[in-house]
């Protein structure tokens, strides 16, 4: 059995709502595989929105990845 045959089975086991979400998520992965992005363009929307709004707080790279081994050690 490949690792996409264990990971469809497991799928099936998930309530049909949840089957279906996950169907979506990854047909848009493969229909935007060549973007190299797994976000949405609404979700692109609100990224580009929320850099835009000066108000909003702003993390450096070192910030952000502290802040996530921080997180991760707990």
């Amino acid at each position: 059995m490949t690792k996409l045959d264990l990971v469809l089975a497991r799928i099936r086991q998930l309530p049909p709502e949840e089957q279906e979400a996950l169907a979506e998520q990854i047909e848009y992965a493969l229909d935007h595989q060549r973007s190299g992005s797994l976000l949405t363009d609404e979700q692109w929307a609100e990224v580009d929105s929320a850099l835009a709004d000066e108000s909003e707080p702003i993390s450096t790279h070192e910030e952000v990845f502290s802040r996530l081994r921080n997180q991760a050690a707990k």
